[in-house]
């Protein structure tokens, strides 16, 4: 029995340890919270930016700081950020070394010429995992990277449409105060209308005009009332917000975009194409560890023990699994193909991202064209409206005549708001997708 301990000695060290360090880990629990998470004031948000500096929200916001609450609270980026965590975890496992393999018997005697039970024990090691370690570790690396990318990009996206929105609810809003201003100045004229029917001045057909624009004016303030509450309600879903939180807004300012050599950079810059190309790059990882597997793979293990007659012995065991049927040809072909797709995959995304880049500074080339033409006509619209207050008040003038230009006046300035909320709308989707104001990444290995 003293011979069959001796051989089991070395094995006694590292079953302790694994078993103290097995015992390390402890669980905690963690309950879901069940209380809505929505806040109730601007307030409420996570306003500190990287900087240390806080986002006021008792002033009116500008886009950009709308965008900025967005990031720092949307409720989708949370579910992103956490993702990290398990790209992290996933690359610290990559790198763990396969824990070795402990085993051991022990046979009584029950009979025979024997004089002591046998007594064996083994401890072995997987080899083959360990030539694989590199290319594992480096695919997890590159997936890591590839979901930071895919967070940042999803950051980027949020941040434009919070924008977005933010110039859109803008927009509603001076729609609205157009269209009621307007809507005022032909309630006064239905009013006199109706008095100069019931003296008996004008006829009944005379007066409905101004009857029949409110009626049209009226119609057109519900349908921009409510597009206004969407974008509200659309606005305070990106901010984390519930939907009838006030939220007060600056004039939009949005600067025109300078896009000269940011077509040409848009791989080394714009975070979706730099996560195709992280996720290029594990692809290539993945690859060359299905073809180092391909090796025969290798266990390495020492064996101790007696027999019956108490003869002790001790030595290594090597285990080879020749690749003649399998080795694994067949992962290597999936991981090749794989990576042919995420080829072919990047090349058709970085074709759309530069012809959407160039259709959308198109567009606005168009828009600012438009814009100009826009405004000639409201200025128009407002010198007639001018021109023709005296000459209606002197009765020179009917009251269809002033009716129309009323109408047309608010038709114009709201068409001039639509069109500069295009504008705006156009430069922020320019620049995201330009990826501008973000800087140029390098990644090495795997990307072309």
């Amino acid at each position: 029995m003293t011979n069959a301990l001796r051989c089991f000695r070395p094995l006694l060290v590292p079953l302790a340890v694994s078993v103290v360090l097995a015992g390390c880990a402890s669980y905690r629990a963690r309950p879901l919270v069940l209380v809505p998470p929505l806040r109730t004031s601007l307030a409420a948000l996570d306003r500190a930016l990287p900087d240390g500096r806080m986002i006021a929200v008792d002033a009116p916001l500008t886009p950009q700081a709308v965008a900025a609450l967005a990031v720092l609270n949307d409720p989708a980026l949370a579910v992103a950020r956490a993702r990290l965590g398990v790209e992290r975890a996933k690359v610290f496992a990559a790198g763990l070394i396969p824990d070795p393999n402990v085993q051991g018997g022990f046979g009584a005697l029950l009979g025979g010429p024997g004089v002591a039970p046998s007594v064996a024990g083994s401890i072995s090691q997987d080899i083959a995992a360990l030539i694989t370690r590199g290319a594992r570790v480096r695919a997890a690396r590159a997936r890591q990277g590839e979901a930071v990318a895919a967070m940042l990009w999803q950051e980027f996206q949020v941040a434009s449409q919070a924008e977005t929105l933010a110039s859109a609810l803008w927009a509603d809003r001076a729609g609205l105060a157009a269209l009621d201003r307007a809507r005022a100045a032909l309630r006064a004229q239905v009013e006199g209308a109706r008095r100069q029917v019931a003296a008996g001045t004008v006829t009944l057909d005379q007066a409905s005009a101004a009857e029949a624009s409110l009626a049209g004016l009226d119609a057109t303030r519900d349908g921009l009332a409510q597009q206004d509450l969407t974008d509200r309600a659309a606005l305070a879903a990106v901010l984390g917000v519930v939907p009838d939180v006030s939220i007060r807004l600056a004039r939009p300012v949005i600067p025109r975009v300078a896009t000269d050599g940011l077509v040409a950079s848009l791989a080394d810059r714009r975070p979706d194409l730099i996560a195709l190309r992280y996720g290029y790059q594990a692809a290539d990882a993945d690859l060359r560890a299905a073809i180092l597997a391909r090796f025969p793979l290798l266990a390495l293990s020492v064996n101790g023990g007696s027999d019956t007659s108490r003869v002790a012995t001790a030595g290594p065991t090597i285990s080879l699994n020749l690749p003649v049927f399998n080795g694994n040809r067949g992962n290597v072909a999936v991981a090749r193909a794989t990576r042919r797709q995420l080829d072919a995959a990047f090349t058709a995304a970085l074709a759309a991202a530069q012809g959407g880049a160039l259709a959308a500074r198109r567009a606005l080339g168009v828009l600012d064209r438009q814009r100009e033409a826009a405004r000639a006509r409201v200025r128009l619209a407002d010198r007639a409206v001018r021109a023709a207050r005296g000459p209606y008040r002197a009765g020179l003038i009917d009251a269809r005549v002033e009716t129309d230009l009323i109408d047309q006046q608010a038709l114009r300035r709201a068409e001039l708001i639509a069109l500069d909320h295009k504008i705006a709308a156009g430069r922020i989707a320019l620049a995201t997708l330009l990826g501008a104001g973000l800087p140029v990444v390098s990644i090495r290995g795997g990307a072309r």
